[in-house]
């Protein structure tokens, strides 16, 4: 599998431009056609995570005869699972669902 396939993978049931994947694999620093490894991991989540925050800003999108909507609440819960999961705490925490008390 390559790390192409293991972005695509932690994408699915979305679907998006090729090109997309591409500049998040760059970003990342990581080859998309390279064979995925434990060591790419980090890398993975990381260029997944850019993709899934593309997603965040649309609520639906039409192509072609078809239209897909996006659940916002769903993708930024995904985006702080992967984030948390893989060390990202700053990303987590932006994309943390849940209510914080700050005192002024």
């Amino acid at each position: 599998m390559t790390n192409y396939e293991a972005i695509s993978a932690r994408l699915y049931p979305y679907s998006v431009d090729d090109g997309l994947i591409h500049v998040s694999c760059t970003d990342a620093g990581i080859d998309p056609m390279n064979e995925y490894s434990v060591s790419a991991k980090q890398s993975v989540a990381k260029a997944t995570i850019d993709v899934l925050k593309q997603l965040v800003v649309l609520v639906s999108e039409s192509n072609g005869g078809y239209s897909l909507g996006y659940d916002v609440t769903e993708l930024r819960r995904r985006i702080h699972t992967l984030a948390k999961d893989n060390g990202f705490t700053d990303i987590a925490e932006e994309f943390n669902s849940r209510p914080t008390v700050k005192f002024l």
